[in-house]
Parts: C-alpha cells; sequence; structure tokens
C-alpha cells in the first residue's frame, strides 16, 4: 500500500475519531473511500487496528482513554499510518500485537525484576516481561497482570472509617483471584491460563466463565493450581523455591533439561534450543538468572550434553 494512501487515511480517521468532521467534510472522506480500491482497503484497516485497541479491560477503560487524549496528534497520526501501511503478512501480526501489555502502567523488560510497594502497603514483585496495571477505587483493590508473573504480599486495606474493607484481586484474562490475607504468586501461561501458588493464607480463584452462584476454589498454603476461563486443575503442592526469582535466583530439583531451559530463556534475549536428547536430561542446582551464558557455558560439566552459542542470542543444546 502507498504511504501516502495511508498518511491520507489515518488523517482522516483522526479526523472521523475527534468527531471534528462537518457535512461537506464527511462528503469528502466518501468520495476520497470511494476513489480507489485502495482507499477503502485502507480506512477498513484503521477500523480494524481500533477494534484491537478498544480490547481493554472496563476496569482500565476510562484511564486508557484518558491517556489516548494525551497523545501527541501528530505522533498518533505517524503511528497509525505505518500500521495501516504494512504489508498484508506484518499487518495481521500487528493486529495480533500486546497493546494492553504495552499500555500496562508498571512493565519490566527480559531479565529485570521489580518491587513495588502500594498505597495500602501491600508489596508486588515483577518478574522479567511483566505487564501490569492498578485500579484501586471504593470497592476494591484491584492489580491487571497482563503478561509475565508477580509475587503479591497483601497489606491491610488502610481505608479510613467509614469506608469497608476493600478486597485485594488480581484478574488476568482467565478469571479472578482474591487475596484472603496472604502471599502468593499469579503467572500467565502461553496457553490461555493462569496459574497460581499460595506461600502464606489462601487465595480465592473465579474462572472468567464461571456464573455468579458458582462458589470460588480456595487454595491455602502450600498449594498452587492452574485454570483457565472455564476449569480449575486440581491442586498440588507449591514449593517455596518457587518464589526464588525474586531474589535472583532459579531452583532445580531434579528438573528436566527441557524446562529448565525454558525457565533460563525467560531471563534472556533471543533463542535457547534443546533437542530431545538433551531435554530428557535432569539437572539439579541454584543458579543466578542474572548470568544465563555462565550457566549455559557451564553445562556441558554438570549433564552431558554440547551447547553451541551460534550468535549471543542463538543458543542450542545438544546430547552427545
Amino acid at each position: 500500500m502507498q504511504r501516502e494512501v495511508a498518511r491520507r487515511a489515518a488523517h482522516w480517521f483522526l479526523r472521523w475519531r475527534e468527531a471534528d468532521l462537518d457535512d461537506a467534510e464527511r462528503a469528502d472522506l466518501e468520495r476520497w473511500r470511494a476513489a480507489h480500491p485502495d482507499h477503502e482497503r485502507a480506512w477498513q484497516r484503521a477500523l480494524r487496528l481500533t477494534e484491537t485497541f478498544e480490547r481493554i479491560p472496563a476496569e482500565v477503560g476510562m484511564r486508557t482513554l484518558d491517556r489516548r487524549q494525551r497523545l501527541d496528534r501528530r505522533g498518533a497520526l505517524k503511528h497509525l499510518a505505518v500500521l495501516i501501511g504494512l504489508a498484508p503478512a506484518a499487518y495481521l501480526a500487528a493486529r495480533a500485537l500486546p497493546w494492553s501489555e504495552w499500555n500496562a502502567s508498571y512493565r519490566t523488560g527480559i531479565g529485570e525484576r521489580r518491587e513495588l510497594v502500594l498505597d495500602d502497603g501491600s508489596r508486588v514483585m515483577l518478574n522479567t516481561d511483566s505487564a501490569l496495571d492498578l485500579l484501586f477505587d471504593r470497592e476494591q483493590r484491584l492489580l491487571l497482570l497482563h503478561a509475565g508473573e508477580i509475587l503479591v504480599t497483601s497489606g491491610d486495606d488502610g481505608s479510613p472509617p467509614p469506608q469497608r474493607h476493600r478486597p485485594l484481586r488480581v484478574r488476568t484474562s482467565e478469571g479472578l483471584i482474591e487475596a484472603l490475607g496472604t502471599r502468593f504468586l499469579v503467572r500467565r501461561g502461553s496457553a490461555a491460563s493462569t496459574w497460581v501458588a499460595v506461600f502464606d493464607g489462601a487465595v480465592a480463584i473465579r474462572p472468567g466463565a464461571a456464573s455468579a452462584s458458582a462458589p470460588p476454589r480456595v487454595l491455602h498454603a502450600g498449594q498452587q493450581a492452574r485454570f483457565s476461563q472455564d476449569t480449575i486443575a486440581p491442586a498440588t503442592m507449591a514449593r517455596p523455591e518457587l518464589a526464588a526469582w525474586t531474589e535472583g535466583r532459579l531452583v532445580a530439583d531434579n528438573m528436566p533439561l527441557s524446562r529448565f531451559l525454558k525457565e533460563l530463556a525467560r531471563y534472556r534475549h533471543g533463542v535457547v534450543r534443546c533437542d530431545e536428547d538433551a531435554g530428557a536430561l535432569r539437572i539439579s542446582g541454584t543458579f543466578q538468572l542474572d548470568h544465563s551464558d555462565q550457566i549455559l557455558a557451564a553445562l556441558p560439566a554438570t549433564v552431558p550434553v554440547d551447547v553451541a552459542f551460534l550468535t549471543p542470542y542463538w543458543v542450542t543444546v545438544r546430547g552427545r
């Protein structure tokens, strides 16, 4: 698609969204759309991209709208024109991009960890490549986890009388987790799932598709479970070392090497590939997450594998 067509489509679209068009301009827009198939194609792309931006949880909708109103119009025009003008394959990929993650108030990069102290005294630790929004109002204290993993240590509400106690909750695409005086992990999975592990107290889990009358599932200290929008898997034991990442450590206890490398790869840029023979091997130990290159280079001394750094960002691990 020609750059000028994409730019004109972006211009018309922003004017239309801002409700700045008078009758004459509306007629000009219709004539422009009808003048060439590429014009109408660009216009439809702009509409579909907006649908993607507007798939935002209701709890953060107003704040996001406020933020959009503060955006520089020239910058918005430029970025929208770029998206409209992408080649078809790149355009489809752009529609699938995680806009809510990029818009999040709190984010961590790959390999980064960050601690937040909230107004109520709760502490939230963000793991690598995570995105989080907060909504504290008169009814609840809500954490919106868009991506990644957090460790939550709940604090007292601290609301002045006569306000009632506000529950502390974490929402993901799969449902809602409510803290019951607790310390717990929440991690977004790659297959439309959320994983929860409880270390102190308890949490109540309600999948997004559950009926309002269905009781939530309660997990107690020492339990973990994975859930989707429809179901909650049976609870299993949650080991304390699952939270070792908060101290910059990865603890493996007879862990399959494939799983170990998948976890390690979360903390480094690039790709770590592992063949089937190597992946079936087991590894144990405590490893410093800030030194992933050294961990990979030392693997042959621990397990029978060969490690090849094709580039600093492409590593392959093969069984001997």
